[in-house]
């Protein structure tokens, strides 16, 4: 007999067989912080077929479905369950995706949570990957020991572990990296005079934007500045974000908000772009050792473009050996969380 679905929730397609089941809200409802939320789901499609490190049997035997809104756009032809519904954290919508988990008949649970809505937990084999939250305030990360939590350095795993009491052996790191669509496509090419580009964060981060700014601006007389908020919707797509790339000269990546995923300044980095970063960004100082490209030591030492030059190739070097531009990078990753919590499932079938 059919599950009945939760109130809102719309079902396309047969629950019979356990499955993985991935929410891709987070890359509709928070776009700027949850750019990964979309790149993964197009990466494992982008996986099927390609041999055992990138492909994933969740994903070539049909047996992962998608929770989204109405109108999302994904790669590929993969079956959902839509739902109006925003991610919450209040008691309704607890019941309402604990009783989506349960009627569903999935398997394992993958989200995309910022820091402060990681909450609610239920009994499934889940996998929550953190987001940079939007307010100060932190959320309770439930204590199941079949709920994993993936992030994006060593640093950010300590502040998950301190701050938000999850054991360490319930964290995985997944090494951020650039999207896909780098390795299909050329930065096109502008006649429109040089910008230097500042990508900030949020109001509530302790850099003092407004001072900042116009004492960098001073260094770049002759070149336009352009200031984006990280929080900007709708700027951050391929087509758009190549457009800014293709008139920047200079990128400076002003945030150090915890659990941040860089993926804008690695796209930066593998157009060639100096990318200056504030050396407190967790992910990027331990991506990329001692550099004059961290804010501080470009304060203090003033390099020519040379010198920046320079810099900015080391760096990708650097990032390249790490991973950051495979176009695969997160599929990889991901695929091998799915098999560790699936061996946690007692219902997963026999991939």
């Amino acid at each position: 007999m059919r599950p009945t679905a939760p109130r809102g929730l719309i079902i396309t397609m047969s629950t019979h067989t356990p499955r993985l089941c991935i929410d891709g809200r987070a890359a509709a409802e928070f776009p700027s912080r949850a750019l990964i939320a979309q790149e993964l789901i197009d990466q494992l499609v982008a996986a099927g077929g390609e041999g055992q490190e990138t492909s994933s049997d969740w994903i070539d035997k049909q047996r992962t479905v998608l929770l989204s809104h109405p109108g999302q756009i994904f790669s590929g032809q993969l079956r959902r369950f839509e739902t109006k519904r925003r991610i919450g954290l209040s008691p309704l919508y607890w019941f309402w995706e604990k009783q989506f988990v349960k009627k569903a008949n999935i398997s394992v649970f993958h989200r995309f949570r910022p820091a402060d809505r990681l909450g609610p937990s239920h009994n499934l084999p889940t996998l929550t990957t953190v987001l940079p939250g939007g307010s100060p305030r932190r959320s309770r990360a439930g204590k199941q020991k079949n709920h994993r939590f993936v992030v994006p350095s060593e640093l950010d795993a300590k502040v998950l572990e301190t701050r938000f009491k999850v054991s360490r052996d319930r964290i995985e790191i997944a090494a951020p990296s650039v999207r896909r669509y780098v390795h299909f496509t050329e930065l096109p090419k502008d006649n429109m005079p040089g910008t230097v580009l500042f990508l900030v964060g949020s109001r509530s981060e302790k850099t003092n934007y407004k001072k900042l700014i116009p004492l960098i601006g001073n260094r770049f007389p002759n070149l336009r500045q352009k200031v984006i908020p990280l929080s900007r919707k709708h700027v951050f797509s391929p087509v758009k974000w190549m457009e800014t790339l293709a008139r920047t000269k200079y990128c400076f990546y002003l945030t150090d908000r915890a659990f941040d995923w860089p993926t804008l300044a690695l796209e930066a980095f593998y157009w060639n772009i100096p990318c200056i970063y504030l050396g407190s960004h967790a992910a990027l100082s331990e991506m990329i050792s001692i550099s004059s490209l961290e804010l501080s030591r470009f304060l203090v030492n003033q390099p020519d473009p040379s010198a920046l030059s320079i810099a900015c190739h080391s760096a990708r070097q650097q990032l390249e050996n790490r991973g950051a531009f495979d176009a695969l990078a997160m599929a990889k990753q991901f695929n091998r969380y799915y098999e560790t919590l699936a061996g946690k499932s007692e219902n997963v079938p026999t991939l």
